[in-house]
């Protein structure tokens, strides 16, 4: 234990006698420390908030200039996304890939032109009405994303704000994501995305819980959805039985935590 000391040289701090278990003997072999530890998950709270705040941020009028799919586009590519697949073919793995990409379409990211028109705010007539969307979406590039592997990547819940009005996303990888929660699968269940997603991944992480199921069943034309690693599920055999009653056309596994890995099928 550690206690301070004056004396005529000044204050000092001294080690007094503890038991002597294998771990003191250890401890006190080294250099005794002063510098109070930081938690880990103290740490980990910040890099979140961190993330939520800069790259995260939802920026409708970024939305309104670029369109939904460059402008998803690019915040993806800004939060470390392994890749993205266009509906030209195009597969964008790189940000300086992604600034040229919407450079062709006439845009420099790093200095937009002024929004001269405000555009109505998403809701749900332009799910249910095509004709809706395309008449506000007519001046922005008809281009779109099909494909998404989010991997590793810092995305939180408030940028699955810039998936809202993705119209064509059939696929969506968001392995090793540290930063999302339940939140981030409503806000995916009520845009056009749950009108388009096929396939959806979702491999250890740490914020997902039960509830998650609800949101995932409103995903109706999802032919595949795997699940492994979520520690923060309760009831994994409950939640996977939930979500098989809400898609039973779908293919979903959320197998027992027993192996290292991503809890693929052998077939998988």
């Amino acid at each position: 234990m550690l206690s301070s000391t004056s004396s005529a040289q000044g204050k000092y701090i001294t080690v007094s006698k503890v038991p002597e278990t294998s771990t003191t003997l250890f401890s006190q072999r080294r250099c005794v420390s002063i510098i109070p530890k930081i938690p880990t998950i103290k740490f980990y709270s910040l890099r979140k908030k961190f993330a939520e705040m800069t790259s995260n941020k939802f920026k409708p009028e970024r939305v309104a200039v670029l369109g939904p799919d460059l402008a998803c586009l690019e915040w993806l590519m800004e939060c470390g996304s392994s890749s993205v697949l266009m509906s030209d073919g195009t597969e964008i793995t790189r940000i300086k890939q992604m600034r040229e990409f919407i450079k062709s379409y006439g845009f420099d990211v790093k200095n937009l032109p002024k929004l001269e028109k405000r555009i109505e705010p998403f809701n749900e007539k332009l799910i249910k009405n095509e004709n809706l969307y395309a008449q506000k979406w007519r001046n922005t590039p008809q281009i779109f994303i099909k494909e998404v592997d989010a991997s590793d990547s810092a995305i939180s819940d408030e940028g699955f704000n810039y998936f809202l009005e993705c119209k064509m996303l059939r696929k969506l990888r968001l392995n090793h994501c540290d930063y999302f929660t339940d939140t981030a699968l409503r806000i995916l269940s009520t845009g056009r995305s749950s009108k388009s997603l096929q396939d959806l991944e979702i491999c250890l992480n740490p914020w997902l819980s039960d509830g998650m199921a609800y949101w995932v069943v409103r995903l109706k034309e999802l032919k595949r959805a795997h699940f492994y690693f979520l520690p923060y599920v309760a009831n994994r055999p409950a939640t996977l039985r939930q979500m098989k009653m809400g898609l039973p056309r779908a293919k979903i596994t959320f197998p027992e935590t027993d192996k290292i890995g991503y809890g693929y099928d052998s077939k998988e």
